[in-house]
């Protein structure tokens, strides 16, 4: 694709692309100018995204206008990038390497997205009509998956502060751990995971061993006992595996955020990691109670923030098992999987198992997102997904695909240093717990970042509002919703 670089009449650079003009041939700052002038906006934009803005005039009347907002350029070609200085971020099209929707969302974030004015420069998509049309469909990705991780922190917000109110309340035993240099394998529930079960039990003494909540009952079913379970999710069905192998083996210390499920029966025999996000509602509770955390990462998938917990935990390298992030033909965790075993209670003749499985073998929007956070995911070239010969659907990346013979390669014969737990409880009466927690309610009912979690979609369209004529309308709806918040949060732990 051929762009040629000329001098407009008034001597700035213009120029064309497959004779198609990118930019005037007489004043193109003042062109850029008057684009400018025509912005319309009608809410107050955390990030300006201007999709091929060529040689970047607009940029400079952009940051005018918009002077407190981050401005970013999307650009069709690398040509343009002797202009990178004039934005706060730069992306290129590419078709290969990290998808753009990831590297967005990256960036940005669900709310800065929501947050964000799109802008096109028009001769741009004339000149790059392939890159315009491929770079807006991977905008709309990321527009999408922000709005579904801003529904999902919706919905489930109040359950997640009622989960923190009951780990902070019930949580008997706590523990911390120390880094090691051991090599760590996670394990996740995907049916790859079994042809790994052999040389797990064969090498168990050469690792540290963690597993999802998911994979813990086929790992417990095979005689295997992980050093560490983890459980990130809020729901109740992560609450479920859990219990059905902790009720085994209570001996297992449990990593979780206290937004996490658990039944309260299991707090009183397990020991628990607390995990903490660094911030939020969640983090003011372990604050409140001075207990201390293991820093841990939010990700869609439990397996993300185990990778990333994984690699904090030792300077050695970290194997996953079970990683297929695939459909699958058959079931689609390793068994046994309980609920799949309760789930077939109710096979009969009119709704036969192949039905109920049906499902597991198509495409899944979730799996998606989860697969290109791993491919688009820098981990150090110290992750890689482990298996016996076993054939993936899909790659991830950096992350290697790697058998047990390069695991038995690569280790060390010598005695690693495993990660060691050590206790951090500092026990309280109850009821000084439940007046520690009434008041952090009392005293954070203003605070910003308990607003921004409690009704995130509220608190972006306020943000959003700031310095237009419906800011006072979103400012009311906000606190009323903030109230009933309140209110409902007090109701569930009177």
């Amino acid at each position: 694709m051929a762009i040629v670089f000329t001098k407009s009449a008034n001597g700035e650079a213009t120029c064309t692309c497959n004779s198609i003009r990118i930019h005037s041939a007489y004043n193109p700052s003042q062109e850029a100018l008057r684009f400018v002038q025509s912005i319309k906006c009608d809410f107050e934009p955390g990030y300006i995204m201007m999709t091929g803005p060529g040689l970047s005039y607009t940029a400079v009347y952009i940051r005018k206008l918009f002077p407190c907002t981050k401005i970013v350029a999307l650009h069709y070609a690398r040509e343009f990038q002797v202009t990178e200085k004039l934005w706060d971020m730069s992306f290129y099209y590419s078709e290969s390497g990290i998808p753009l929707s990831e590297q967005l969302f990256s960036y940005m974030g669900e709310e800065g997205i929501t947050s964000c004015l799109f802008l096109s420069w028009k001769p741009s998509e004339d000149a790059f009509p392939d890159e315009s049309k491929k770079c807006w469909s991977e905008i709309r990705s990321a527009v999408i998956k922000s709005r579904n991780v801003l529904a999902t922190r919706s919905f489930f917000a109040k359950r997640w502060v009622k989960n923190a109110i009951r780990f902070s309340l019930f949580v008997n035993e706590s523990r911390y751990f120390q880094k090691g240099t051991a090599p760590i394998v996670v394990c996740a529930s995907g049916p790859s995971l079994e042809s790994s079960i052999p040389f797990i039990q064969e090498h168990r003494n050469k690792f540290f061993l963690m597993a999802a909540s998911s994979a813990l009952l086929p790992l417990v079913h095979r005689g295997i006992v992980p050093d560490l379970c983890i459980s990130c999710d809020g729901g109740y069905w992560a609450k479920r595996h859990i219990s059905f192998a902790l009720k085994q083996h209570q001996d297992i210390p449990l990593a979780m955020s206290s937004e996490s499920a658990i039944y309260m029966s299991l707090f009183e025999e397990t020991a628990v990691v607390p995990l903490g996000y660094g911030d939020g509602i969640s983090e003011s509770f372990l604050k409140e109670f001075d207990m201390p955390s293991t820093r841990a990462y939010r990700n869609g998938t439990v397996s993300g923030t185990a990778a990333l917990l994984a690699l904090s935990l030792t300077n050695g390298n970290v194997y996953f098992c079970g990683l297929d992030l695939a459909p699958s033909k058959g079931a689609s965790h390793t068994r046994p999987n309980e609920l799949e075993i309760d789930d077939s209670l109710t096979d009969n003749r009119l709704r036969t198992a192949e039905t109920r499985l049906a499902p597991s073998s198509f495409p899944s929007p979730s799996l998606n997102i989860y697969r290109n956070w791993f491919a688009s995911s820098s981990f150090g070239e110290r992750l890689y997904r482990l298996s016996d010969h076993y054939t993936y659907q899909n790659n991830l990346g950096e992350v290697r695909d790697v058998n047990w013979e390069f695991f038995k390669e690569h280790e060390s014969k010598e005695a690693p240093i495993m990660p060691m737990s050590f206790p951090s409880t500092k026990k309280l009466a109850f009821e000084k717990r439940l007046g520690k927690i009434r008041d952090a309610i009392d005293r954070n009912l203003g605070n910003p970042d308990w607003i921004r979690e409690a009704v995130p979609a509220d608190y972006i369209v306020y943000q959003r509002s700031i310095g237009m004529p419906g800011e006072a309308e979103a400012l009311k709806k906000l606190q009323a919703d903030i109230q009933s918040f309140h209110k409902d949060i007090q109701r569930a732990f009177s």
